[in-house]
Parts: C-alpha cells; structure tokens; sequence
C-alpha cells in the first residue's frame, strides 16, 4: 500500500521542527546536567567528609619544585580583572567587526555571568569542618576565567580558528588548574565546579538565543575539536611535567598526580569539545532556520 502525500506531509513536518530544535534541546539538555552536577559536586566535596579527604589528597599530591611553583603563581598573577576586561573586549571586538551581533552580547554574557556566580557561590557557601580547613574555595575563580574566555572565544571566532582555540584553550585550562594545585589555592572540586560554571551558563546564553531567534541548525559532528583540545591538554601535562611539576615521593606518588592532572586535563577537553559543537551555529552566523526546511550543517 503505498503512502500518500497527505500522509506524509505530517512526519515532514515532525522531522523539521526536530532538526530546528534539537540543538536548543542539546544545549538546554547539556546546561541542566551541568547545572545538577554542580549542585552534587558542591554537596559531595563540602559537605561529606570522605568527600573532603579525597579532594584534599588530590590537591596535596599535585606539587612542584620551587622553581616550577614561582613559575606557576606568577602564570596565576596574570589573571586579574585587567586582563579579563581587555579578553573580553577583543572578544567582543571580533564579533562586532563580523557583525555577529549577538555573538559579541553572547560573550559578555558568558564571562560575567559565569565570573559572578562563581563568586556568589564562594560568598554565600560554607564548608562543613572534618578537619580539612573551613575556607570556602568552590568553585575556582581563576579557573572560571579561563575557561568562561575560552568559551567566549569558541562564540565569536569563525571557521577553522575554532579548533586552535580548542588548542590553545583547553591547554590554557589545564595550566591555570595545575597552577592552583601546586599553589595549594584550589582542590580538584573546585576546579571541576568552575568548568561546570561556565559550561553551565554557555549552554543557557545558546539556548536563550536559539529560543529567541526562532531555533538553530544542527551541526554535523565533527573529530577536529576533540583531536585538537586532547592535543591541548596532552601538551600542557607534558609541560608541567617539564618544568618540575611532580612529586617526590617516588613512582607511587608520581602515578596518583598522573591521575589528578589526567582527570581535570579529560574534564577540560570534553567541556571544551561539547562547547564547541554546540556553540557552531552562533559561530557561523548562522541563518534563523526555516518552518519546513531540511537540516542545516554549520
């Protein structure tokens, strides 16, 4: 029996509006999950006492030899309010010579929003005392920069200086997170939290901006960013591992720092990769998809 065009013209239509809003479905899906974990991530580390011990033992096995630290906290004193206004404005710059208009608010969004929750979370969270200081530290401020520049930059700049960003980026976040455990200024959960901050709030501007523009085009996946942000990551361990950062407590404590760098350097590159591919669209300046139209690859 064959199938007749009035039948098939409402699976059309089914198939359209899924290709128009699946990407907002992706994002939305994605800053929820971020959202959650966060949450969990906040409670588990601060709140429980096995929680506590494990992100203490994380930070404190990552260390460094006195030359590679003053390295390493000198990398952190450049993370300053000064310089964060200047990344933003170039950012901005960019987008705004693209006429990528709502890239350009899209970023500036990003960087504050996800600068200002990070501290408000410190301000208004407390630490439970099991004996590993009470400071609050979660989540990392300057690795909420970083990353929340990065995912800035992945808004703004165009076509195949995309993947050097996820070069440049997720190696750039891998350094500042290393930074703050040699420095003894961050856990691990609280460099975990600052990138689920920023994925957090860079998938919600997405979503805002596709459900205001009427949906967004799907984006057909693509290996470059995930080969270029694990490059990234890979040489910035490597790096550290140059300069000095490594215990000296023999192989045993060099295998459980592997496990820590390797850890936060897998992090950063899936939410470095994920935001990549989601944020395609805005990217490309993509065209507000159509009632009816066929998929959409940026």
């Amino acid at each position: 029996m064959s199938v007749g065009r009035g039948d098939r013209e409402p699976v059309a239509r089914v198939r359209a509006q899924w290709q128009r809003w699946r990407s907002t479905a992706a994002c939305a899906g994605v800053g929820l999950l971020g959202a959650t974990a966060l949450v969990w991530l906040a409670d588990r580390s601060q709140h429980t006492e096995l929680g506590q011990a494990l992100d203490q033992a994380g930070m404190d096995i990552v260390v460094g030899d006195e030359a590679a630290t003053r390295r390493l906290v000198g990398v952190l004193g450049n993370v300053s309010l000064g310089s964060i206004a200047v990344a933003v404005a170039l950012l901005v710059g960019v987008a705004w010579v693209r006429r990528q208009y709502a890239a350009a608010v899209a970023a500036g969004a990003l960087v504050i929003s996800a600068n200002a929750t990070t501290q408000v979370v410190k301000a208004v969270s407390e630490r439970s005392d099991f004996g590993y200081l009470t400071v609050t530290s979660f989540p990392s401020g300057h690795t909420t920069v970083v990353v929340s520049l990065v995912f800035a930059a992945l808004l703004v700049v165009p076509g195949q200086a995309r993947t050097t960003v996820s070069l440049l980026g997720s190696g750039a976040v891998t350094v500042t997170a290393a930074a703050t455990l040699v420095a003894s200024w961050h856990r691990p959960a609280d460099i975990l939290g600052a990138i689920l901050v920023c994925l957090a709030w860079g998938t919600g501007v997405l979503t805002i901006w596709s459900l205001v523009r009427g949906g967004m085009p799907g984006t057909a996946p693509g290996r470059e960013h995930r080969i270029f942000a694990v490059t990234g990551v890979g040489l910035a361990v490597s790096g550290l591992l140059a300069v000095g950062v490594r215990p000296d407590t023999g192989w045993s404590g060099f295998l459980d720092a592997g496990v820590v760098l390797a850890g936060v350097a897998l992090v950063t590159a899936l939410a470095v990769t994920t935001f990549a591919q989601l944020s395609a669209p805005m990217a490309a300046g993509a065209p507000v998809p159509r009632t009816g139209a066929g998929r959409h690859d940026a």
